[in-house]
């Protein structure tokens, strides 16, 4: 695992100087839409926020860890999306991963429908495989919220209740590096005035899953390890 965190802080250019913290358990807010009009000028803004230490991140100073423990069997449904297998931070809280939600701070009655919009601006032309975000409604509907295939954004907006905070599952069809613009829009009832924040880059890394060859490899050696401690001990 150690390879793989150094690999992705290399890749996003942490050597140059920038700090970038990884995320890779507990509960965050993958996207916290935030509004402010207390503040000159008026905030609206897409953060990360990690509820562990109840801090908020700008997007381009996190990466987001999918890790091993991630990797299940594909809903039937998304097996045309995902693959048979997948590696996927499911909707529900599960011990070493992270648990993503979706949040939105602000006034009630003030934007239309009291919903604010994120929006898959573009996904990375050199994403290693596909991205689903989504969850099963009443009665096992399928929603699908976000979706990628490949580098080409296939559906390109979830909204999420002012005030609101959900949980979806987050999947991916493939480990590596994935890299996402999104953006977040709210349009104000009383004057249909459009609010949007900066274009937020977004970086999962996940993490492979250990091929049975590595595991038999670890199995050997663990067993060698075993044999030569009862042999010490025999002597």
């Amino acid at each position: 695992m150690k390879f793989h965190l150094i690999w992705a802080a290399a890749f996003l250019g942490v050597a140059s100087g920038q700090a970038v913290t990884t995320l890779s358990d507990g509960h965050v807010d993958i996207f916290e839409l935030h509004y402010d009009s207390s503040v000159v000028p008026t905030e609206f803004a897409l953060h990360v926020h990690d509820h562990a230490g109840e801090v908020h991140f700008e997007p381009g100073e996190v990466i987001l860890q999918v890790n091993e423990a991630s990797y299940f069997t594909s809903p039937v449904d998304m097996v045309g999306v995902l693959g048979a297998s997948a590696y996927i931070l499911p909707s529900t809280q599960e011990d070493g991963m992270l648990y993503g939600g979706i949040s939105a701070d602000g006034p009630l009655g003030v934007f239309q429908n009291n919903r604010f919009r994120i929006q898959m601006v573009s996904a990375g032309s050199a994403n290693p495989g596909n991205f689903a975000l989504y969850r099963f409604g009443g009665g096992g509907a399928l929603q699908i919220g976000l979706q990628s295939l490949g580098g080409s954004v296939s559906v390109s907006e979830v909204t999420v209740p002012v005030g609101g905070h959900e949980h979806w599952n987050w999947g991916f069809s493939a480990p590596g590096t994935y890299t996402f613009e999104f953006q977040g829009f709210g349009v104000k009832s009383a004057d249909l005035s459009v609010f949007e924040t900066s274009r937020e880059l977004f970086t999962f890394n996940v993490i492979p899953e250990p091929s049975s060859g590595a595991l038999f490899v670890a199995g050997m050696a663990a067993l060698g390890a075993a044999r030569r401690k009862r042999r010490r001990h025999a002597v």
